[in-house]
């Protein structure tokens, strides 16, 4: 029997996966859309900030978001003694939503599946392999399909990108110290961030009424802290001033799951029938809390790449490698000035690798990450 034929096989199902089958699929386009197993069920993007809908509407969706709950701005202690208050509103922006992260992506498949992409969950890609007009694919569950081009939705670890050796970049190690806490506290309708001696602390109300609490940090620094351990995490915990406040410690913490958080991306955004997108393109600081909206947009952007190389025009592939070089760049000029507004922890070591070099320095030059080229 001949292989299972497709336009596209898109690895990874997550917001950045569902928005590009969507988009290929008002394109006509046909494609498969894989999805691994999860490794924990532990989520930890849990907000959709107010662009978020007008880049689904994008996608023809009208989006009931009955289940989740508004999320109006951000609270945050940084930079100053004084709590700052971030409103939407402030912007006329409207307000996001505090989501039930597992519905929401299930609605994303559903909504392709509706529309006729072809879906396998709980898969995953087993091995590639170069084929005349494209690539001869492994899918756990089916066997061996072919696609013409390969869309890498697969998070951080890119790990399509990987199987064809592209190399990622990685900025930092930064990583999230998360629990769930049973009472959302006097969080309602905001996140909260404030900064602290090794990193900076988050919180935002979940839908269901518990609230999700994760502290940032280095990954050397939480194993010298013992950051990790529950004892430690309260301690330092109960040293916050406007979380402890606002989220105060219970007397034993939940248990705690560690999750990447660090900057990256790869070396290349694009090649010959391929492209990466989401967090498989470039994983940023959960501080700039764009992740969803940055996968939409990236979605949007790549359908016309990926329809480009279908038809043997790879234009349409260098402006998205562009798009993003100047996204990347864009964004470390953003997270070095934000970093730089917290002066009270400068001689330690998590604020002494983010701080602005001195001037001249180039201690966070942009990495040559995207050439503006497929070459």
């Amino acid at each position: 029997m001949s292989a299972k034929r497709y336009d596209a096989l898109i690895a990874g199902a997550g917001p950045a996966g569902c928005a590009v089958a969507l988009a290929l699929q008002r394109l006509g386009v046909e494609t498969l859309l894989a999805d691994r197993p999860l490794a924990q069920p532990f989520r930890i993007g849990e907000s959709a900030t107010p662009d978020v809908a007008g880049l689904l509407q994008r996608l023809d969706m009208r989006i009931d978001f009955a289940g989740h709950s508004p999320y109006h701005g951000n609270l945050a202690l940084w930079g100053s003694d004084q709590p700052q208050l971030d409103h939407f509103l402030f912007r006329g922006r409207g307000h996001g939503w505090h989501l039930d992260r597992s519905a929401f992506d299930r609605m994303l498949q559903q909504e392709a599946m509706a529309r006729g992409v072809a879906f396998l969950g709980q898969s995953g890609v087993d091995g590639v392999a170069p084929d005349e007009g494209g690539w001869k694919v492994q899918v756990r569950g089916i066997g061996e399909v072919r696609a013409r081009v390969l869309v890498d939705a697969g998070g951080r670890r890119s790990p399509l990108a990987a199987r064809l050796g592209v190399a990622r970049h990685r900025l930092d190690r930064l990583q999230a110290l998360a629990c769930h806490v049973e009472t959302a506290g006097d969080l309602s309708g905001y996140s909260l961030v404030e900064s602290s001696p090794h990193g900076w602390w988050y919180a935002t109300a979940l839908p269901d009424g518990r609230a999700l609490l994760a502290l940032m940090t280095d990954q050397d620094l939480a194993r010298e802290q013992r950051l990790d351990h529950a004892g430690n995490f309260l301690a330092a915990w109960r040293a916050t001033r406007l979380l402890a406040e606002r989220l105060p410690p219970p007397l034993q913490a939940s248990s705690l799951h560690a999750f990447a958080a660090h900057s990256g991306c790869v070396a290349r955004a694009a090649g010959p029938n391929w492209i990466c997108v989401g967090d498989a393109l470039m994983g940023l600081d959960p501080l700039t809390s764009s992740g969803i909206s940055g996968a939409l947009s990236d979605a949007l952007a790549a359908a016309p790449a990926i329809v480009g190389m279908l038809n043997g025009n790879l234009n349409a592939a260098r402006h998205y490698a562009q798009r993003a070089d100047d996204s990347f760049r864009r964004y470390l000029a953003e997270r070095r000035q934000h970093y730089g507004l917290e002066t009270r922890w400068t001689e330690l070591p998590f604020w002494q690798r983010r701080c602005p070099p001195p001037l001249g320095g180039s201690r966070h030059a942009a990495p040559r990450a995207y050439q503006g080229r497929l070459a």
